[in-house]
C-alpha cells in the first residue's frame, strides 16, 4: 500500500537520523515497514470474524493485493479508522 510506505517515509524523516547513508535508511525503512505490517496484520486477524479466518488465510497466501484489500473492506468493520489508530499508536511509540 502506497499510503503505508509514505507513512514509514515520513516517520523516518521525523525521526531525523544523523546518517546520510542510503543503505542504512533503506534498512531502517524496511524494518519499520515489517514491524508496522505485523501490527496491522494482527489487528486484521483480531477483527475478522472467526468463521472467515480460513478465507483470510487463503487470500493472504495468494499475494493478490486487490483481493486482500477487497476482503478486508468487506470483513473488517471500520478498517480505515482502525488502521488510522494503529498508525497513530505506532508513530507515538516510534517517535516517543
Amino acid at each position: 500500500m502506497k499510503t503505508i510506505e509514505e507513512f514509514i517515509d515520513k516517520l523516518v524523516e521525523e525521526k531525523g537520523f544523523d546518517t546520510t547513508d542510503p543503505e542504512v535508511i533503506t534498512q531502517i525503512k524496511a524494518d519499520l515497514l515489517s514491524r508496522f505490517e505485523d501490527r496491522v496484520n494482527a489487528m486484521i486477524i483480531n477483527n475478522v470474524p472467526e468463521e472467515m479466518l480460513g478465507d483470510f488465510e487463503k487470500v493472504a497466501d495468494s499475494g493478490n493485493d486487490d483481493e486482500m484489500e477487497a476482503f478486508i473492506k468487506k470483513n473488517v468493520p471500520d478498517f480505515e479508522e482502525k488502521l488510522a489508530t494503529e498508525m497513530i499508536s505506532f508513530k507515538s511509540m516510534y517517535l516517543g
